[in-house]
């Protein structure tokens, strides 16, 4: 799905023209087809909503089996990392005594090498999560396709990784770009005039940073599908993204933000119940006895189970809200073309209808 072939659609089969997109023009327009997931028209955020969680089932299986694979090696990672620094770490000071630099040092150091893995891997596992979800999404999900096999999705996703994972690594550098710089006037004139309390002033410049990363950011929502159903590179993923989201910044942020928080609330409540249940498989005879002044030190493997059931949790809540975000900006950047390239066309010919508008719903 490209740009040029959208155009090329509109041009060549009377199209309307783009202000004939207005959401208040769609208002009397009911009879959009609907082959897929979403009605083929503007999409409003319940459209989009609605769109995202009616793929997370439809899909489920080449959206969540290539994503239980991440997940099983993300927890055997955890896991080996964990035993690591615990095989590492020298047995802590007892009760009642501080804890030395030295040792303070060793377990920060200790974490932060058992940590680089695990950030490695979830930085790869999310790119790969965008490049799986957005696949399913615009190949499949919103042509109405029936639903492919795992192993057929993960081939046709995985040769975006890496240009996904360029992508996500640019836009997140650009923007801590726009932090740095508007903190660096601070540093320099701390410098120069050997003044802390210049430096703390200087630090008020960091707002406008901030304002500017969070425009840049939303601004660069779209870099990612762009990458992935255009097959551009990261660069020119950016640039392509920054011009279909302009005039739709607020619509675009909010958006995203919604289907966060409903993540946020998925996870909270998994990760509350989880919490729950490892509260009541803790040895509670310890507890009672050091509330009654009695001394029932607790040992690894008192904390084994209980600790596998909270990291279980954590691990599948983030697993079920992964394509959540990727599948909403999805939806974000096909709604953007039909409304500025008249993509509808091009979508409604490869879903099998006809080539102008309105076309006869694909039941």
């Amino acid at each position: 799905m490209t740009a040029n072939g959208g155009q090329r659609a509109a041009a060549g089969s009377g199209g309307l023209p783009v202000s004939a997109f207005a959401p208040t023009g769609w208002a009397y327009a009911p009879s959009a087809p609907q082959p897929g997931i979403v009605p083929l028209r503007p999409l409003d955020s319940g459209d989009i909503m609605r769109g995202v969680l009616t793929t997370l089932p439809r899909y489920a299986r080449p959206l969540y089996l290539p994503l239980l694979s991440f997940a099983l090696g993300f927890t055997v990672l955890l896991s080996g990392c964990a035993f690591a620094a615990w095989a590492l770490i020298t047995p802590l000071p007892a009760s009642g005594t501080r804890m030395t630099t030295d040792h303070v040092l060793e377990v920060a150091g200790v974490i932060a090498v058992a940590a680089l893995p695990l950030l490695v891997f979830a930085t790869v596992a999310y790119a790969a999560t965008a490049a799986l979800s957005t696949t399913v999404l615009g190949h499949y999900a919103v042509l109405g396709r029936r639903p492919l096999a795992a192993r057929q999705a993960w081939a046709e996703s995985r040769r975006h990784l890496w240009r996904v994972l360029g992508t996500q690594l640019l836009v997140s550098l650009t923007t801590v770009a726009l932090l740095l710089a508007s903190t660096l006037p601070a540093i320099l004139l701390g410098t120069i005039l050997h003044s802390t309390t210049a430096a703390a002033f200087s630090l008020l410049l960091l707002i406008p940073g901030l304002l500017g990363a969070l425009y840049a950011g939303g601004r660069l929502l779209l870099a990612v599908p762009v990458t992935v159903l255009e097959n551009k590179r990261p660069a020119a993923a950016m640039r392509r993204a920054w011009t279909l989201s302009h005039g739709a910044w607020w619509r675009g942020v909010g958006v995203a933000c919604l289907a966060r928080m409903i993540g946020y609330a998925a996870t909270q409540l998994i990760t509350t119940v989880a919490g729950t249940i490892a509260t009541q498989l803790a040895p509670l005879g310890a507890l009672d006895g050091t509330r009654s002044g009695q001394s029932f030190p607790l040992s690894a493997a008192d904390l084994v189970l209980p600790a596998a059931v909270v990291v279980l949790a954590v691990v599948t809540a983030a697993t079920l809200r992964a394509p959540l975000a990727p599948l909403t900006l999805g939806l974000l950047y096909i709604d953007r073309r039909i409304r500025l390239e008249n993509f509808h066309i091009t979508l409604a010919t490869a879903a099998g209808g006809r080539s102008t508008w309105p076309v006869q719903a694909v039941t």
